[in-house]
């Protein structure tokens, strides 16, 4: 399993990587000493947890998981810090612990097994989604689907075979979609690595797909979560 650590703190880097390195199921894949870098490095390494220091310069650890989120809705966070001041917040962002300091060894195992077991279930799921088309059930392919709009009442699907409505709202598919995928308007979802461009149009950004006439839209806020993402992947 590929970790992320997150710790302005030496000596409790040092110690994470000491309690990661006895077990070969774990890997070390990058670290970061602030909130901005713990953001680029998420984007590029999309590990499979972060252990992430809430008191990060910069960038707090917490503001900077949830903009992780907002492309990684499903990564995977375990806090591990000096006080229980956000732990609310980290319960209500779905993190998978919220361990304070001093570390408990048998606690962040548990923790990081808990993790990998949820990690096992995900990898049996499958990568298409399935919506109700018509009097039919239709399986599309994520990795067919270039943007998801919601108009009048319905949930337009274009994907590479074509177009299909279903009732479901957008806060349940963006639920079945996979990290590739984000709300980048509040009526469009877009897959961004089928992005062939993007124009600029006033307040706006327009998305554009290669061999497509139909765009989608992309908010000013959500703009540089795009650039991240391609930039990095």
């Amino acid at each position: 399993m590929r970790l992320l650590i997150a710790e302005d703190d030496l000596t409790s880097r040092k110690l994470v990587k000491k309690i990661i390195g006895r077990f070969t199921d774990y890997t070390i894949v990058a670290e970061a000493t602030n909130g901005e870098e713990l953001i680029k490095m998420v984007m590029r390494e999309k590990p499979d947890v972060t252990l992430v220091d809430i008191g990060l310069p910069l960038l707090n650890g917490m503001d900077a998981i949830k903009s992780c989120k907002e492309i990684i809705p499903d990564l995977h966070v375990i806090f591990i810090t000096g006080n229980d001041e956000y732990a609310l917040e980290a319960f209500n962002i779905n993190a998978a612990d919220y361990i304070i300091k001093p570390i408990q060894v048998p606690r962040l195992l548990k923790s990081l097994e808990k993790v990998k077991n949820s990690n096992v279930s995900d990898c049996n799921k499958k990568k298409d989604i399935m919506i109700k088309h018509n009097n039919s059930f239709i399986f599309i392919p994520q990795g067919e689907i270039m943007f998801i709009v919601r108009k009048e009442r319905k949930s337009v699907i274009h994907s590479k075979k074509g177009q299909y409505e279903t009732n479901e709202p957008l806060s349940n598919l963006e639920k079945k979609l996979d990290q590739r995928f984000l709300t980048s308007h509040r009526s469009n979802i877009i897959n961004m690595d089928l992005l062939d461009k993007i124009d600029a149009v006033g307040h706006m950004y327009i998305a554009c797909f290669k061999n497509y006439k139909e765009k989608a839209k992309i908010t000013k806020s959500k703009f540089h979560f795009v650039q991240v993402y391609k930039a990095l992947d």
